[in-house]
């Protein structure tokens, strides 16, 4: 039914999703790479802050011996606090120790069930390790914080685990959510897109489609898509302009064999 779940932003290794998470944190300012910075600063809220900020940007760099150090730091001064087991959370997520990780995330949780972050990226993980049914009661939730500056990600991610259930008509009411709060997601746009055409709903597929390529640069399942579309609507010069892009900026790809495959 549905054949480019995977290519969506829950895929990659499992590094990539992390430190795509890690870009979502945030860090506002310059972090000063400091060795002790409860030593200058004697509030251990802030302190704390500032080993996680640190953390994050060596995470972020690929160093994960100073990240363990400073967030292990992070974790001796305030262990209760939420943004510390987030970032916990994120680097067991890289280490592959998923034990820590459930461990952290709770931990966050418990401490603030209104964390629509931490439990955004937590959904990401058991979509990650396949447990869908639970990413959807995370991310259910998410989506109900109207406070969250990113409810729109949280949608377009739900609508990403209703399609590996493959319950469709979910899958559609979260991405046309989530173009309600941004107009601009690549990714929604683009499952729209394939959702559309496969129902065969061809204008609006074309639609979507279309907005997708205003916004975003050419991609291998753009590209297919915009050939089978083109199949159905007819216009030989769109249709001719995809083969010749897909053949020469992805010639190694799926989406190119699988072209071939259907001449």
């Amino acid at each position: 039914m549905y054949q480019a779940i995977g290519k969506a932003i829950f895929t990659g290794s499992r590094r990539a999703l992390v430190l795509g998470m890690l870009v979502l944190l945030g860090l506002t300012g310059c972090v000063t790479e400091t060795n002790d910075p409860l030593a200058q600063n004697r509030d251990p809220k802030k302190a704390a802050q500032a080993y996680v900020e640190a953390g994050t940007m060596y995470m972020q760099r690929g160093n994960m011996e100073h990240a363990n150090r400073t967030l292990t730091r992070a974790h001796e001064i305030a262990p209760n606090d939420p943004a510390v087991n987030n970032a916990l959370a994120l680097f067991y997520s890289i280490e592959g120790n998923d034990e820590q990780v459930e461990r952290h995330f709770k931990k966050a949780l418990a401490e603030d069930p209104e964390f629509s972050q931490a439990r955004n990226n937590y959904a990401v993980y058991l979509f990650e390790k396949g447990k869908y049914d639970e990413a959807i009661v995370q991310l259910e939730r998410v989506t109900k914080d109207y406070r969250y500056a990113r409810r729109f990600k949280a949608y377009e991610n739900l609508g990403i685990c209703y399609l590996k259930k493959q319950d469709t008509e979910s899958a559609k009411a979260a991405f046309n959510r989530a173009l309600q709060l941004n107009s601009n997601l690549p990714v929604s746009l683009l499952e729209m897109a394939e959702l559309s055409l496969t129902e065969g709903d061809n204008k609006l597929a074309s639609r979507y489609l279309k907005k997708y390529e205003s916004i975003a640069p050419p991609s291998p399942r753009q590209l297919w898509l915009g050939i089978r579309l083109q199949r159905e609507l007819g216009d030989k010069n769109k249709l001719a302009s995809y083969e010749l892009a897909l053949k020469n900026m992805f010639p190694g790809s799926a989406e190119y064999k699988a072209y071939k495959a259907s001449l």
